[in-house]
């Protein structure tokens, strides 16, 4: 599971990594894979991210991601943010 939210982060980060064509066939592949769900996120998702990054000391998109995880029951995560994650009680794989 992922967010829009954070597709566009992997699309910002390749794109400038790479290159435009590479960006699009990345986010090309997770939208279109079977074993990835990309989820929507709401106003009030944000907003509930933005206090818990104020809160917590976290980026505003690592918040979210917690928030989302939250609300799914998910309690792991795959990341290369792992100082984030582990603040927030997170199990990183």
């Amino acid at each position: 599971m992922t967010t829009v939210v954070h597709v566009s982060e992997i699309a910002n980060v390749i794109e400038s990594l790479a290159n435009l064509t590479k960006a699009i066939e990345v986010v090309e592949s997770v939208l279109n894979s079977e074993n990835v769900t990309v989820l929507d996120v709401t106003e009030e998702d944000y907003i509930e991210a933005t206090l818990m990054a104020r809160e917590r000391g976290v980026s505003v998109n690592d918040a979210l991601a917690y928030v989302v995880m939250m609300r799914l029951g998910i309690g792991e995560i795959y990341t290369f943010d792992e100082r984030h994650f582990k603040s927030l009680g997170v199990k990183i794989v």
